[in-house]
């Protein structure tokens, strides 16, 4: 049997964090990276004295997950990109005005 040298590419977490929000906090931490990437194609963390700097592609490759378990509720936004990314399948958010 052959092998290939072909090795999976080596993980690099560059922030991991969590921590507990209000919903107006929350929103305004989306609003924020919302904004820097409408105007300057990428936004910073800032953890302390550490920056770290998400630069993504024009095109991203973009989960949602809504899961209940019980009476826990979790909802997830992941985002992806490489140089070769291709975008699929859409999907909007409705505004509703109550």
């Amino acid at each position: 049997m052959e092998r290939t040298n072909q090795e999976k590419p080596f993980t690099q977490v560059l922030i991991k964090h969590k921590e507990v929000q209000n919903v107006q906090d929350f929103a305004t931490m989306l609003e924020k990276i919302a904004q820097k990437l409408k105007k300057e194609g990428k936004f910073t963390f800032v953890q302390g004295t550490e920056q770290i700097e998400v630069y993504p592609r024009n095109q991203l490759k973009v989960d949602y997950k809504y899961t209940v378990k019980g009476d826990k509720h979790e909802f997830e936004i992941e985002f992806e990109w490489s140089p070769n990314s291709k975008v699929e399948n859409k999907m909007t958010i409705e505004w509703l005005y109550w």
